[in-house]
This record gives structure tokens, C-alpha cells and sequence, in this order.
């Protein structure tokens, strides 16, 4: 059968063949896959991701030197339940893990069992979802990088008395958006450079969109009640905050901006760093204690937590639909990562693995 293939950095079509389930596991037929930030990393670094999952003691985690099929943000065909109660024909969504004779393996990142960029995969009955009529498939492929984000917001501590601000718009911050507006959570501020990505930051609810600009920032959590500076939050009287806390989501990733936001945070934030920085960064200890900042480093999500993704999903699938903005079939895999990679307006390509 064909898929699109990462080898040697490269991905291109290619023949591979075609999976066999073994007991507890179903086939299934890709519909549609997105590509994330991290599939764009592991195509042009893939020795450097890998190092870093194994130090982090993931095993099984894919080997850079060996063919992999990609996507992990997909919605599926059941086309063999085998014993689930999956009937067939039925469209999931799954978490993008499957329990091999090694272990839990990460699909899209495994060398043995194949993504969602072939016309043909595996998965585990008990980590899928059966998506009603009334969603799109395009819209069910969301729910795992919503998960991202909605795992993000409950390690926040987010809550009715905090205040908010997401920096970098790209899907995982436009995400962020979604999901705290989900909840009724706000006031919300949006930084992000690009003018494509600010005015969707605007659709999906954010109160103030700007370009990165400090003194616009300030003068939000100023208005607020919340002092950037230490003797100004000493000298504010407690009755003027119009909120108590401020929580910020670090969504860009590149080195500089935890010093950036620490910069720029209210005292007493918190800062929950869901973009990944692929590099050494250095920070000032001293001062963030000043300040009293709290660093949240956040990763993935549970199995709840991707039920509650789902479920976001189900109760309002036009929410997140502004945030697909394009389409490819498994052919133009390659070109899609290319878009994403150079910016401009491309935000969610979904892959259609039929066509």
C-alpha cells in the first residue's frame, strides 16, 4: 500500500506493507491527519528529537535512522473491528498510542507501527472515540493537538479570578484561546507577530490581540491591577485588581522568550511553557525569585483529558473550524510541511490520506 515515508529526512511516497492486526487491535483506514510543530521537527532533526525523547526515557520512541510513517493527529475508518465493539465503517478519533510486544508505542513516531500518512493503520480499540454524525471529520482530526491544550490549561491552575495572556498564535496558542474561552475564562491577551495570526486570535476570542510590543502589554496588566514592576505591586491597593492572578502560556518555543515573558509578566505570575524549545536557553534565577514567578512546564495529556478535548469538540465542532486552513493529499505530505515551516497564513493542513 503507499504512504508517505520520513527517511533520511526526507519524506516521499513509498510502498510499505500493509498492517496486520494482532489480538486487541483493529484496523482502520485514515481519513484525515494533521501535522503539528513536532512533525516538522522530527522530519529536519529527527537525531536531535530522538536523543532528546530517549534521555527523557521514552523507549519507544522512533530510531532516526530507520523509516517512519508520521501523523498522530488523525481521524480513522474502522475497516476490521476484529473484537472491539468498534462497529465497522464507524469514524474515530484515538489517542495515537498502541501497546506493542516492547511496550507503548507513540504512533507517528514509531518505527514498527505506522502513523496516520498510509492508506492503512492500527489502533487500540480502548483508546478510540466514535465520532457522532454532527462532527466533521476535518474538525474530529482536532482533537488531539486540542488536547495539548486543554491539558495545558488545567496545569495552569487557571481559574474565574486570574487574568491571561498567550504568547504566539500559532495552533498550539490559538488552541490555548479556544479552550479558555471554552470554559469562560478571561480577560484574554494574544502576542503574536503575525497579522494572519492575530486575526484569528481575534475570532476565537481573544479580548486584545497585539504584536509583541512591552509597553502595550504592561499597560493591559496595568489596567488590570496587576504591576509589572516589584514596588509598583507593593504600593497597589488590593482593591483595585480587577484580578487576582496572572497566568501567561509561553506557545513560541525559541530561546530568549522565558527571560522575555518573565520580563513582561505581572508579579507573582505564573508562566506555563507548552512550545518547545529544541535548544539551550539560559534564564536569571534571581530574577524570577524577585518577581515570584512560577515556571509550569506542561507536556501531552491523559486519557481524560483527551476525552474532555473530544467533548469540547462534540458540543460546538464550528469553534475550531477557522483554524483549517488548508488540505492536501498524501502526495503533497512533503509540501505541506514546507508550508507550515516557511509561516505565513497556513495554520492546520490536513492530509486526506484517499486522496
Amino acid at each position: 500500500m503507499k504512504a508517505a515515508v520520513l527517511r533520511d529526512g526526507r519524506i516521499a511516497m513509498d510502498e510499505v506493507p500493509e498492517p496486520v492486526p494482532a489480538a486487541g487491535q483493529v484496523l482502520a483506514c485514515p481519513l484525515v491527519c494533521g501535522i503539528c510543530g513536532s512533525d516538522l521537527h522530527a522530519r529536519d532533526h529527527a537525531s536531535h528529537l530522538c536523543g532528546l525523547l530517549h534521555r527523557a526515557g521514552f523507549r519507544g520512541f522512533m530510531h532516526p535512522a530507520r523509516p517512519v510513517v508520521m501523523g498522530h493527529e488523525f481521524c480513522c475508518e474502522i475497516i476490521e473491528p476484529g473484537s472491539s465493539d468498534l462497529p465497522a465503517g464507524a469514524r474515530v478519533v484515538a489517542l495515537p498510542f498502541l501497546n506493542g510486544p516492547d511496550g507503548v508505542e507513540l504512533l507517528g513516531y514509531s518505527n514498527p507501527y505506522y502513523g496516520a500518512f498510509p492508506e492503512q493503520m492500527l489502533l487500540q480499540p480502548e483508546f478510540c472515540l466514535q465520532v457522532p454524525g454532527h462532527v466533521p471529520t476535518d474538525i474530529a482530526a482536532l482533537a488531539e493537538p486540542l488536547s495539548v491544550a486543554v491539558h495545558a490549561v488545567a496545569e495552569s491552575g487557571a481559574g474565574a479570578d486570574a487574568a491571561y495572556a498567550v504568547v504566539g498564535c500559532g495552533p498550539v496558542g490559538l488552541f490555548v484561546i479556544a479552550r479558555l474561552r471554552a470554559l469562560g475564562l478571561g480577560p484574554v491577551l494574544a502576542v503574536e507577530p503575525n497579522a494572519s495570526r492575530r486575526r484569528m486570535a481575534g475570532q476565537l476570542g481573544a479580548d486584545l490581540v497585539i504584536a509583541p510590543q512591552a509597553d502595550m502589554a504592561e499597560a493591559w496588566w496595568a489596567d488590570l491591577g496587576l504591576p509589572l514592576g516589584l514596588s509598583d505591586a507593593m504600593a497597589a491597593d488590593p482593591a483595585s485588581r480587577k484580578r487576582s492572578r496572572a497566568i501567561l502560556f509561553d506557545c513560541v518555543g525559541k530561546p530568549g522568550m522565558l527571560m522575555r515573558i518573565a520580563t513582561e509578566a505581572p508579579v507573582g505570575a505564573t508562566i506555563v511553557v507548552v512550545g518547545t524549545c529544541m535548544e539551550s536557553d539560559a534564564i536569571e534565577p534571581a530574577f524570577l525569585l524577585q518577581k515570584s514567578l512560577r515556571l509550569q512546564f506542561v507536556f501531552a495529556y491523559s486519557p481524560a483529558e483527551f476525552r474532555e478535548a473530544f467533548a469540547m469538540i462534540c458540543d460546538n465542532p464550528a469553534r475550531l473550524s477557522p483554524l483549517i486552513t488548508g488540505h492536501g493529499g498524501l502526495a503533497s505530505t512533503s509540501d505541506a510541511f514546507d508550508a507550515l515551516l516557511a509561516g505565513g497564513d497556513a495554520i492546520k493542513i490536513l492530509i486526506n490520506a484517499d486522496a
